[in-house]
């Protein structure tokens, strides 16, 4: 597990918004299997939350486990059902601390590599979460006794759903408009391509469905598998499509092709080329088996002297 998710993932300061919220210390028991434990929580407009952290620290080695890291690459909290969890010493300890910082919290967060919009905050530089929502997501138990106001928690497993009611897209294809897509520099200005270098002027990426609907999509690059997955804009659609990138330099008649990866260096690709003559870098993908004649740009960066 990585040091730098020690504190229950609070590299998502920057992520946090500040909007204010009443937050008080939950005046509820907490039991786990009808065995009361001690842990933390915050009530916020009559809901309880908990650090993730805490939560998979208390499942673990039940059958509901599940593990929780955290994606450099992507910024996001990573959550895995159906793998076990290592404590940290951080984990599941009270704190005494009456002063309460409660900001509205816009971490990014995938169970099994699909994004869920939790309602979540970030206080005293923890993320907390709804554990109903926890619950219902990841799933695992969760109920509320009234008579000995008491957070009933289960290790059994349940059906994972989704917190909002959403309809799943097939998608077969996508476009964008490359020629709007294209940036001008000169060969002395860079001497790297990185994956934002070409995604940062996609404004306009278009997924067809297999039903013929057109979707606007948003592009994402993770660095660790070197795949980029476009998603739907509109979260009450479910569904992605996924490519791996390579480039394509072109001057005059002369075209190479070479894998994609964060970081290019320019003069390794560009050993080859003339910089006394402009010439073009097409970031794009394969529609079908890797030969040129499939080889589809979706953005360009143009060199010039």
């Amino acid at each position: 597990m990585k040091k730098t998710i020690m504190l229950s993932l609070a590299l998502s300061t920057v992520l946090a918004t500040s909007v204010f919220a009443e937050t008080v210390p939950s005046g509820q028991k907490v039991t786990l299997d009808e065995n009361e434990t001690k842990v933390q929580g915050y009530n916020i407009d009559g809901n309880n939350y908990f650090k993730l952290r805490d939560i998979a620290a208390l499942l673990s080695g039940t059958d509901a486990s599940f593990n929780v890291d955290y994606n450099q690459n992507k910024n996001s909290i990573e959550i895995s059902r159906n793998s076990n969890y290592s404590k940290l010493d951080s984990d599941l300890v009270y704190s005494e601390n009456n002063e309460i910082n409660s900001k509205k919290s816009a971490q990014k967060v995938y169970i099994d590599n699909e994004l869920i919009l939790y309602d979540a905050y970030f206080i005293n530089d923890n993320n907390y979460f709804k554990l109903r929502d926890l619950g219902k997501t990841i799933g695992f138990y969760v109920d509320f006794d009234d008579k000995s106001n008491t957070i009933v928690v289960k290790s059994e497993k349940t059906d994972p759903q989704d917190l909002i009611s959403r309809e799943t897209v097939t998608f077969n294809s996508f476009a964008t408009a490359t020629a709007a897509q294209s940036n001008k520099v000169k060969f002395n200005e860079v001497n790297k391509l990185t994956a934002e270098d070409f995604t940062k002027k996609l404004t306009s990426v278009v997924l067809s469905s297999s039903d013929n609907r057109q979707f606007s999509s948003k592009l994402e690059y993770d660095k660790s598998s070197n795949n980029f997955t476009l998603t739907p804009r509109e979260f009450k659609y479910k569904g992605e499509m996924k490519f791996k990138p390579y480039l394509r330099v072109e001057q005059g008649d002369k075209k190479e092709f070479f894998d994609f990866s964060d970081n290019i260096i320019i003069d390794e690709i560009l050993k080859d080329f003339s910089k006394e003559d402009e010439l073009s870098i097409s970031m794009g993908y394969y529609l079908g088996d890797s030969n040129p004649s499939n080889f589809r740009g979706i953005s360009t960066i143009e060199f010039i002297k």
